[in-house]
């Protein structure tokens, strides 16, 4: 393990936090509601950590695999325990668990919360907490590389450890340009849809905060009922958005660049799309007596069916409320997620898509032994290695899942609860059912149940294996030469 490049890099990008924070701390001046000083400080000790760091110099600039899922897993960590401070310094928060909490749910993108006055946080720390979230969605440290300049191999080890999905790769010859790339369209989606909000009657504070947390697919907002009660005109514009910031945004690239072709030949969006709409079908036939007519039952679905799938966490009404058989699918949205290469959680439908046919290459192999079929993707074969990293990863999340049931558990709560609120926080999606419902928090459960659920919502975002290094001995092991 180069430690040194590792500490140094880790410097730069807390370096890079604190100044992602002076945004929140011009509308808390603007404001001037009392949290300004909170801004502040945090970003004098964010800057002061991240300085310190640079003065450890590396000796040696190798930067492998194995340092770039360290770095990754470190920087999101270090981000979700400096990021927590404006929470604690405006007294919004005095369990600094729970401030850890609020930011890693932010930074992950889960929206999970442990806050009980919302509307009442001043308008820099309510930027902040919805901003962390914008910052999270493509990744802070795909930021870092279209602003820092990176060398090549570093550039592809930190978007690999980074951005969700079972394969990352280059929209351009150069990883910097990609990251450039990627945040342009993402911001000008985000910007888009923040107009839209405003003809819908919205204040410039909530359409932008709605629009971040949207981009991010993260689903805080401004105000404790979020987009219940909002009219039909803007939660229409959040589902489409929601749906737009789940699909793999290479397919947009590729708009731009006018190669629709690949975009319709998409596998991956066939199937997403394909989900989607069997999803809003089922709920629409399952909840259609509890509405007064059958619009106002696919506006519902579709919204709450689009918020879940893509992991975004936002409600229209209280879905809590819908039959079993509704929520069942709402769990397997969870579950299932959006596409590779977006902002959305889950375990993603590309893995969805590789498992359901090598599920059934193997039942005809099964029927017929002589037969041999290669798994193809979009008409090109799939390697046996990614196969088996998907087979391995949905192996992990599983277990992951069933350890975190049993360890929060503890608290007593009933068994939907306790699944739900696993599912909601390792796939990043935040509210579940029943205790911890969309008209609910997380702020009731105890300690120990929110430590877990935090790890949960790092090890979802990171897609599990930068963070479980961090607990593997020889992670840590010196590579020969090194110092």
């Amino acid at each position: 393990m180069n430690y040194r490049l590792v500490i140094n890099l880790l410097g730069k990008i807390l370096l890079i936090m604190a100044a992602l924070m002076l945004p929140s701390l011009f509308i808390a001046i603007f404001g001037g509601e009392g949290d300004i000083l909170a801004m502040l400080y945090s970003i004098i000790i964010t800057a002061g950590a991240g300085s310190l760091m640079l003065f450890v110099k590396p000796k040696n600039t190798a930067f492998f695999a194995k340092e770039g899922f360290v770095l990754v897993a470190l920087a999101w960590v270090s981000m979700s325990l400096l990021g927590a401070l404006p929470f604690m310094f405006t007294g919004a928060f005095t369990n600094y668990i729970d401030a850890v909490f609020e930011t890693a749910s932010g930074f992950t993108t889960t929206g999970a919360t442990v806050l009980n006055d919302i509307d009442g946080l001043p308008h820099g720390l309510g930027f902040w907490r919805c901003f962390i979230i914008f910052i999270g969605g493509m990744g802070v440290l795909v930021f870092v590389m279209a602003v820092l300049p990176l060398a090549k191999e570093r550039s592809m080890h930190i978007m690999r450890a980074e951005v969700p999905g079972p394969s990352v790769g280059k929209l351009v010859a150069k990883a910097k340009n990609t990251a450039l790339i990627l945040y342009a369209i993402y911001l000008t989606l985000m910007l888009i849809e923040t107009v839209l909000l405003l003809f819908g009657g919205m204040s410039a504070y909530k359409a932008i905060t709605t629009a971040m947390s949207t981009a991010g697919t993260g689903g805080y907002m401004v105000t404790g009922l979020g987009l219940i009660g909002e009219s039909a005109y803007c939660q229409t514009v959040c589902t489409v958005f929601m749906l737009i910031f789940a699909v793999n945004f290479n397919l947009y690239f590729y708009i731009l660049i006018r190669k629709l072709g690949l975009v319709v030949r998409n596998e991956e969006l066939r199937w997403f799309l394909g989900i989607y709409v069997l999803a809003v079908a089922v709920i629409v036939l399952n909840t259609a007596s509890m509405y007064k007519g059958l619009g106002e039952a696919i506006h519902h679905a579709a919204f709450n069916a689009a918020s879940i799938y893509s992991t975004t966490g936002f409600a229209s009404m209280d879905f809590d409320q819908w039959p079993s058989l509704s929520k069942a699918v709402l769990l397997l949205l969870m579950l299932c997620g959006g596409c590779a290469g977006s902002t959305a959680g889950g375990i993603k439908t590309s893995r969805v898509m590789i498992l359901s046919k090598n599920i059934r290459n193997e039942m005809r192999r099964l029927a017929h032994p002589k037969y041999v079929q290669t798994l193809k993707v979009d008409g090109r074969p799939v390697e046996d290695a990614v196969v088996r990293a998907v087979q391995v990863y949905f192996f992990a999340i599983i277990a992951l899942v069933f350890a975190s049931v049993l360890l929060i558990s503890i608290n007593g709560y009933d068994l939907t609860t306790n699944i739900s609120a696993v599912f909601a926080c390792i796939f990043n999606v935040g509210p579940g059912f029943n205790a911890v419902g969309p008209l609910c928090n997380y702020a009731h459960m105890s300690n120990l149940s929110k430590l877990v659920l935090t790890l949960d919502m790092l090890i979802g975002r990171l897609e599990i294996w930068p963070m479980l290094m961090l607990f593997v001995p020889s992670t840590w092991r010196r590579r020969a030469g090194f110092r």
